[in-house]
């Protein structure tokens, strides 16, 4: 006699089936470009960049980062952000580097990180600029740019601000949600930011001494503001590091 196995729940036969890519986080208040950013990380699972350009179109993407290429194209490397005090990256390490990618025909360029995250795709535009961790920067396209500074009041704290008119990626490690920002403050620990949206401000004074020694929660601000902040969910050492110790070397001292 031959039994049987008892039906999969209907969420379980949608997400074998791929429907489960329509919940990934696509951020972004143009429903156009948001269309546009799921339509291409669906792709390959949302966990790489895709760039399919044309004769004469450019992108870039971060230095370490090539995956797959095809096609004719010309590369050059260059460095895209500078930051508003250079001895920051004593503390910060991070001097954004990336490679330039311009079609001589049909091209596609697959980049990716080596830690298990999300590729999230973020409009910028002039009335609403991005703040993103440098260190998950993965690649953009449009004309933007981007300084690396001190974001935060009474706490060492550093975001490299993107503007202009295009849209920047950045892997988020491990899973991610966002949060609507208002003028009521939140707490967020520095560490699991990936990106801030919009105006925003933070104060590093949240908790008191004795309170700061007991709980172990050292690196909090309060964060407000008029856009949202993406959290990921986890940090892992690969998404601090930039192609190895000749990278570590040049994203210090370059």
């Amino acid at each position: 006699m031959t039994r049987r196995l008892p039906e999969l729940p209907l969420a379980a036969r949608r997400a074998r089936l791929g429907e489960a890519l329509k919940r990934l986080p696509v951020l972004g208040r143009e429903e156009g470009q948001a269309e546009v950013a799921l339509r291409q990380d669906q792709v390959l699972d949302n966990h790489v960049l895709t760039f399919d350009l044309e004769k004469g179109e450019t992108a870039y993407a971060r230095r370490s980062s090539l995956m797959f290429a095809s096609g004719d194209f010309h590369m050059t490397t260059e460095r895209i952000a500078k930051r508003g005090l250079p001895l920051l990256g004593l503390f910060s390490g991070q001097n954004l580097w990336a490679n330039r990618f311009e079609a001589r025909g049909l091209v596609k360029i697959i980049a990716g990180r080596d830690f298990h995250g999300t590729v999230i795709g973020l409009p910028v535009s002039g009335e609403e600029p991005v703040w993103l961790q440098p260190s998950l920067y993965l690649g953009h396209r449009g004309t933007l740019s981007f300084v690396t500074r001190r974001v935060a009041k009474r706490e060492f704290w550093t975001l490299t601000e993107v503007t202009g008119e295009g849209t920047v990626w950045i892997k988020a490690p491990g899973r991610s949600f966002r949060q609507k920002l208002s003028s009521e403050p939140v707490i967020v620990d520095t560490n699991y930011v990936a990106a801030v949206r919009g105006d925003f401000s933070a104060h590093g004074k949240v908790f008191t001494g004795a309170q700061y020694l007991k709980s172990g929660e050292a690196e909090n601000v309060r964060l407000s503001g008029t856009g949202d902040v993406i959290i990921q969910t986890e940090v892992p050492l690969s998404a601090q590091a930039s192609g190895g110790i000749l990278g570590t070397i040049l994203d210090i001292f370059v």
